[in-house]
């Protein structure tokens, strides 16, 4: 199945690049005014994710990387600690689509990516301990969050400047 993500990937990217290259070729540069300049505009850009975070954790590598955050009470220091972060993890496509309403007030619309995959995507093992850097014993681990699937998302997340 990875393979055919990737092959997807691929091909989603390459014909992007073919049309881009298609309609480059075919249009000739022309100089325009500044109230020409004005009324340009655009369609923003889409953006293609394939994250592969020590990746080496599906085939078995001993890995042993660690996110902690240590906290003091009562003079004694305990650690959140977070292991093995880690998977594959696909985003087809994000956009970035700078835009103005009607009534002259600009915002970024952030559209929701419509293909979204998850290979054993997440941490291992969750854990509390006084040592940031010792074992995490399995009767010791509060769990693993691991994502695994496919998801499509619609819609888009509109930021506008404060």
């Amino acid at each position: 199945m990875k393979h055919d993500r990737r092959t997807v990937l691929r091909a989603a990217a390459a014909a992007a690049l073919l049309a881009t290259w298609a309609a480059g070729a075919r249009a000739e540069k022309q100089a325009l005014s500044d109230a020409e300049l004005r009324d340009v505009s655009g369609k923003g850009v889409a953006i293609l994710v394939h994250l592969e975070l020590n990746s080496g954790l599906l085939s078995g590598q001993p890995i042993d990387s660690r996110i902690s955050a240590g906290f003091t009470v009562d003079s004694v220091t305990t650690y959140a600690i977070a292991q093995n972060l880690g998977g594959i993890l696909d985003m087809f496509a994000i956009t970035l689509d700078p835009t103005t309403r009607s009534g002259g007030s600009d915002y970024l619309a952030i559209g929701m990516p419509t293909y979204f995959a998850a290979q054993e995507f997440g941490v291992r093992a969750l854990a509390v301990q006084t040592d940031a850097s010792a074992a995490i014993p399995t009767t010791s681990s509060l769990g693993s969050l691991l994502l695994n699937g496919v998801a499509s998302m619609t819609g888009q997340l509109n930021v506008w400047p404060k």
